[in-house]
């Protein structure tokens, strides 16, 4: 188990406080050896490296937050949260999160905005910077993204699932995750990126997103996402066994 520390800005000469154990981090997940300062902005949603995410900004603090990184073009983090809320009193986060890029702005009228990020790098807040700005800022450091072992023969076993899980998505509720196209356009792919877009085409809460952003290697991730999209799979067979009794939904082959 890792420490997050939230300590002073040097700078403002703040005090520090340490919270032992907080986050509960693998410690095996590999680390780059570099760390610097990133805003963060907790969330009750997770991003994952590729993914987009459509966010509302209304609160004061985070106005601030977007409004510098488009200014300056830097990304912040998106971390989700442990403990709190969204609005508020700051929340607690984990301590493993996305960097995430602005791609687009919509601003309006009385200040708030809509904007649209893709997740790039994940990170590990090392300590949290108390009273530096209105929202959280975390000292990070970048982690790298190794295959793991045997990353082909886990590769395919994913695919495979997540063909029979899309089958079963569209088959049940006509959504469009359902086409069969996702699976032909990710052979061949690496199996980090791989992993990263089956991570997010698979509907399950954010515990168990987040979990799968910790895993330390797409290895260890694609095995997990085999089991988690074999269970929602049978899960929505045996939903849509109820809808066909209705009549309401066609067969599943």
């Amino acid at each position: 188990m890792l420490e997050l520390a939230v300590q002073d800005d040097a700078d403002h000469g703040r005090r520090s406080a340490r919270t032992s154990g907080f986050l509960g981090i693998r410690a095996r997940v590999p680390f780059s050896s570099v760390s610097e300062l990133l805003p963060l902005f907790p969330l009750g949603s997770v991003l994952f490296p590729g993914a987009l995410l459509p966010l509302h900004i209304f609160e004061p603090r985070y106005r601030l937050l977007i409004r510098r990184s488009v200014e300056r073009e830097r990304p912040f983090g998106i971390v989700l949260i442990r403990s709190g809320a969204e609005v508020g009193p700051a929340a607690v986060p984990h301590a493993i999160g996305t960097e995430a890029r602005i791609v687009a702005v919509s601003r309006l009228a009385d200040g708030r905005s809509y904007i649209v990020t893709r997740g790039e790098r994940r990170f590990a807040v090392d300590a949290l910077v108390s009273d530096a700005e209105p929202y959280l800022v975390g000292r990070v450091h970048y982690l790298d993204e190794p295959e793991g072992d045997d990353p082909s023969s886990h590769l395919d076993e994913a695919l495979e699932a997540l063909g029979r899980y899309l089958v079963a998505v569209l088959a049940v509720t006509d959504d469009a995750r359902g086409e069969r196209a996702l699976t032909e356009e990710l052979k061949g792919v690496a199996p980090v990126e791989v992993a990263w877009r089956i991570a997010g085409s698979i509907a399950v809460d954010p515990v168990e997103q987040q979990a799968l952003l910790e895993m330390p290697s797409a290895s260890e991730r694609l095995v997990e996402e085999t089991r988690i999209l074999r269970r929602e799979t049978d899960q929505l067979g045996d939903l849509l066994v109820r809808l066909r009794a209705q009549g309401e939904r066609q067969e599943l082959n």
